[in-house]
């Protein structure tokens, strides 16, 4: 006991007693404090925070149903059924000067007419029936390169026709008419004007010297966080179109009938013009983060020498039939899609 303390009260004596208590303790609390070795920080003691794994393949699965198949304004025929598959591989990251980036988009499809309702073969009863079947398999790759607002594009396809539609049907194989295969290179331009997406190509089948130009609008509006309305356009315009048909030996099919845009009427037989006007509303439905339903309805408006073409195949033919011009003509139709992110 110090000299000091014999001068205290006992009142003051158990203070200074509580007093130091308090000051060894938060000495040893801060001497537990310091790091063992200076300049680390103690162990943690609890687990180390697990990083996300990102388990997102970037490959699109979808599947669909159309009403009709329409490409570049001419109508197929009825009952489409397809299927595919697109993703993308980054190729240069968006770190550079203006923040670019460079992927390589590709896509896979096939599709069919289901029952072979075709609007392609000719109608001579009772020998001959508007019932040729058609499938086709789409394989398609492009460079993609972001810069700022707008995305270019310089890509290759390959089109394989087949069934009836691309044989000739029963008369195909004596004047060599229907199809052929396609193989296009293009390039291409989308951005978006304020709410409006905008996308227009231009492309090349090398094999059947055709050019066609679209120019496509669409814009989304949202109903609900899992629901939106997609109006969208789109008009074409082909240089030398032919729809990837024979239209050379098509000319020379004696019958007439089987033509499918009046190729048989002598001189050029190519179509230079606006092709059509398609127009509708999609309604994506987002089922969960990775699946999505889209239902749509349009309507198909051939423009110009397109829809004159259904006047001339038909009086190049006898009354009893022809080339059905459901093929040529304006139409609704519809469809709907599902798609599912991996």
């Amino acid at each position: 006991m110090r000299v000091s303390d014999l001068n205290q009260t006992p009142n003051q004596h158990n203070q200074t007693m509580k007093l130091n208590t308090l000051l060894k303790t938060l000495g040893f609390l801060a001497l537990a404090a310091t790091p063992v070795v200076a300049g680390t920080a103690p162990a943690s003691k609890g687990p180390a925070p697990v990083a996300p794994v990102n388990d997102d393949l970037g490959i699109n699965v979808g599947l669909g149903y159309h009403t009709n198949y329409i490409w570049r304004g001419f109508n197929f025929g009825q009952h489409w059924l397809s299927g595919g598959l697109n993703g993308a591989i980054p190729l240069v990251g968006g770190a550079g000067e203006d923040g670019a980036g460079t992927r390589l988009a590709w896509d896979v499809e096939y599709g069919t007419l289901l029952g072979d309702q075709d609007h392609v073969g000719a109608n001579l009863p009772p020998f001959i029936t508007n019932d040729l079947s058609f499938q086709r398999v789409q394989l398609g790759a492009a460079i993609q390169h972001d810069v700022g607002p707008v995305t270019l594009s310089l890509g290759y396809r390959y089109f394989r026709n087949m069934g009836g539609v691309a044989t000739g049907g029963l008369f195909g194989p004596f004047t060599g008419g229907g199809m052929q295969d396609g193989q296009e290179v293009s390039v291409g331009l989308a951005t978006a004007l304020g709410p409006v997406n905008v996308a227009t190509s231009a492309n090349y089948d090398y094999v059947n010297d055709s050019w066609y130009f679209d120019l496509d609008l669409n814009t989304n509006i949202a109903i609900t966080d899992a629901i939106s309305v997609v109006p969208f356009f789109n008009v074409g315009y082909g240089h030398n179109m032919n729809w990837q048909f024979n239209e050379a030996q098509w000319s020379a099919n004696p019958v007439g009938g089987l033509a499918p845009l009046g190729f048989n009427n002598g001189g050029n037989p190519d179509l230079t013009g606006w092709t059509a006007i398609t127009t509708g509303l999609r309604f994506p439905i987002k089922l969960n983060s990775r699946a999505t339903l889209t239902p749509y309805i349009a309507g198909n408006f051939p423009l110009g020498p397109l829809n004159n073409a259904a006047g001339s195949a038909r009086a190049a033919i006898t009354p009893a039939g022809g080339l059905p011009d459901t093929a040529l003509k304006s139409v609704l139709f519809g469809g709907v899609t599902l798609s599912v992110r991996f």
